[in-house]
């Protein structure tokens, strides 16, 4: 590189109002360019500093490309397109200043390893609403390819180089009948040197998508020109011949961007990209969660007036008509309309609501007042809550008037009724708080063993724990993780996920700092595929209290699951500082420190959490969670013998165990023992464990994809 000048005492070189040691910061090159790391002295920020080569500048052709490179992709904005911070020239050579990121492109990905179906439909949604951002600006893009994707840390990507790019009305640089792109990703229409439009790039994704998805090339060759006749006859293998298990759907999108005629492809990546939400909706098996509902049995005595004023008492009565009618439209709830303030000592119900209505002055507002009690209480008792002045009005129409207090009551009802029943009565005699703890304490420690027999106890404990002090938060915080693991042990029954979201705000109503609450109902959302929720209340529970080693692990977990291995690796590093007999949480930082290639880390927590197993069993050997997962963890790094050693245990202490029998079949697919894995499969679904969502998303079951017994598991 020619332009620029050593600095006197590094070997960094200054060029324009960049600096960057030539040899160290180099981070790639191409036919006309080199790019380096390099730091911008005037806003002391790191960027990517794209330099076109000297030789390249008696080519006016390519400084035109150049340039325009920069002006399309400054125009894009969008959080997987890279950012180009500045274009200009230095002593004659042209740059470009962008975005530096960390990360590996796709072509290097793929070549290491292959990515589990999640991983690569997460890729693949982020590549289209890029493409698609590009689309609407009315760019073709025209060298999509892997290694213009780059995958970060974080499990973000960026779609890179807009080098050759144009857009669509915009008369061509290149003459026609000339080659431009990356040949093993090129449309026919491409590859012939036609003019291009939005559906060359669509085939371009379907390409640079089925390489990805398959580790295989759409159309491959051992020569240029015999890339081009494979591409024009355009007879790509299905996906599902070259990876087993394919999904039908994913396969069926992937052809339709390959087809040969452009009409008969998706037409932009708008449409491309909405194809795979579709997809991506089916295959996670996401569904809207219930929200807190309203229910039990409300009486509803007359509302008292301050005064015995005519409109005082004809608008309470109105008011009193129409909450009961509003109350009654929640499902769930039966609504009373009792003439006592008082109801009879045979009367039935889960709360009272009583009302007074005031008439202030002669304005003409009006002030309400809500006093609620639980069926607990003493007919003639304080009451539990108290809501004053939570509505005032004042308007001419009476009607309108009414109407005004109902609703505002009704925001205040609503939020108060999803309560009552939890708030503490500070005269309530007959708790015993200490035993309680120790109980629920006690729960949450056997249930993380795992098997059914362990969750069944912690939830007899749950209970006696709210036996012993009704208003304890961690017993219903307990029972909310208890019911999401019901879910997962009995068939996937989605009325437990509505139960454990409903004792979750019950314990957060009770104490809002109660962060194994939070968890709870970060793992109901986890579980059913609310990612966003799920992590939302993980971040809660950590922000309530650092010490909460579960949401640590669950939510590092999760965002490995979505490739964001860079956040992922230091929550997992804290759920093993927290609590270090808990396996599963070194198998997951396992699996992220492999793809942050840090793979002696990798070894050496394999390593150390294999000796926290053996330590812990020594002392619990009950505790099939740390059993299992040190099966795993032998599994992956091939002590097969130590492995099954582990997996014969586990089954001789819980051989009818549905959570015993998935773990044992994930380690024999790590090994590779694809009988022993679908046998073990098929006995834990027999025994009521959930299997579908981790066959459909789990990379470890890959070996079994294909197989028609797994493909009748995941069904």
């Amino acid at each position: 590189m020619e332009p620029g000048y050593l600095t006197a005492s590094t070997r960094e070189m200054r060029f324009a109002h960049f600096q960057f040691d030539p040899e160290n910061d180099r981070l790639g090159e191409g036919p006309l360019s080199e790019v380096y790391r390099a730091v911008d002295t005037n806003l002391n920020r790191t960027v990517a500093l794209k330099i076109l080569r000297a030789h390249a500048e008696i080519d006016p052709q390519a400084d035109r490309r150049f340039r325009r490179e920069a002006i399309h992709a400054s125009n894009l904005d969008h959080p997987n397109i890279a950012t180009i911070y500045e274009y200009g020239q230095d002593q004659g050579t042209s740059f470009i200043a962008m975005e530096f990121l960390q990360g590996r492109t796709l072509d290097k990905v793929i070549k290491d390893q292959t990515l589990g179906y999640e991983e690569c439909l997460r890729i693949a949604l982020q590549v289209t609403d890029a493409l698609a951002q590009v689309h609407r600006h009315n760019l073709i893009h025209r060298d999509l390819k892997p290694g213009n994707i780059l995958l970060q840390d974080d499990g973000s990507t960026k779609l890179l180089d807009f080098g050759i790019a144009r857009a669509r009305d915009e008369a061509t640089i290149t003459q026609h009948g000339m080659l431009v792109g990356t040949v093993l990703y090129m449309s026919p229409e491409q590859v012939r040197g036609e003019d291009l439009d939005f559906r060359s790039d669509i085939f371009s994704l379907g390409a640079v998508l089925y390489h990805v998805m398959t580790g295989a090339l759409p159309f491959p060759g051992e020569s240029f020109p015999e890339v081009c006749m494979a591409i024009l006859e355009g007879s790509p293998r299905l996906p599902s011949k070259v990876r087993s298990g394919f999904p039908p759907a994913l396969q069926d999108m992937l052809l339709r961007c390959l087809r040969t005629n452009p009409d008969e492809r998706f037409q932009e990546a708008v449409a491309a990209h909405g194809a795979l939400l579709s997809i991506a909706d089916k295959l996670t098996g996401t569904r809207t969660h219930a929200q807190a509902r309203l229910k039990g049995r409300i009486l509803l005595p007359p509302l008292g007036c301050g005064t015995g004023d005519d409109v005082c008492q004809r608008v309470a009565g109105g008011i009193r008509k129409d909450l009961a009618g509003e109350l009654a439209r929640n499902k769930g709830v039966q609504v009373a309309l009792i003439e006592d303030a008082v109801p009879p000592d045979d009367a039935r119900f889960d709360c009272i609501v009583r009302g007074r209505l005031d008439v202030q002055g002669h304005t003409g507002r009006l002030g309400m007042s809500v006093e609620l009690y639980d069926a607990g209480s003493s007919r003639n008792a304080k009451p539990l809550q108290v809501i004053e002045d939570v509505c005032q009005h004042t308007d001419d129409d009476e009607w309108t008037l009414q109407a005004d207090l109902v609703r505002s009551a009704m925001r205040a009802l609503r939020r108060a009724l999803t309560q009552a029943s939890a708030r503490p009565i500070a005269a309530l005699q007959g708790r015993n708080v200490g035993e309680a703890l120790k109980h629920a304490t006690l729960a949450l420690d056997v249930m993380q063993k795992a098997t059914t027999k362990h969750l069944l106890m912690a939830i007899t404990n749950l209970r006696h724990a709210r036996e012993l002090d009704r208003y304890c938060a961690l017993a219903y915080a307990g029972m909310g993780e208890a019911l999401v693991r019901k879910y997962l042990y009995w068939d996937g029954d989605s009325t437990f996920l509505d139960e454990a979201r409903d004792y979750c705000g019950r314990a957060l109503t009770l104490d809002s700092g109660c962060a194994r609450a939070h968890t709870s109902l970060g793992f109901a959302n986890h579980v059913s595929g609310h990612s966003a929720d799920a992590q939302r209340e993980y971040r809660l529970a950590i922000q309530v209290d650092n010490g909460e080693w579960f949401a640590h692990r669950l939510l590092g977990a999760l965002l490995a699951r979505e490739g964001n291995f860079k956040n992922a690796s230091p929550l997992l590093l804290r759920a093993i500082g927290l609590k270090p007999e808990h396996i599963a949480s070194y198998d997951h930082l396992y699996n992220v420190l492999q793809r942050l290639d840090r793979y002696e880390e990798a070894l050496e927590v394999a390593e150390k959490g294999i000796a926290a197993a053996h330590k812990h069993l020594g002392k619990v050997p009950d505790d099939q969670n740390a059993r299992l997962h040190m099966a795993t963890l032998q599994a992956r790094m091939g002590l097969q013998d130590d492995a099954r050693a582990q997996i014969e245990a586990a089954r001789a202490r819980a051989p009818k165990d549905g959570y015993t029998a998935f773990h044992c079949a994930t380690a024999f697919a790590l090994m590779g023992e694809v009988d022993e894995a679908l046998d073990a499969l098929t006995r834990a679904q027999a025994r009521g464990y959930y299997v579908k969502s981790e066959l459909l998303r789990n990379p470890d079951f890959d070996v079994l994809r294909g197989m028609p017994a797994f493909e009748d598991l995941a069904q």
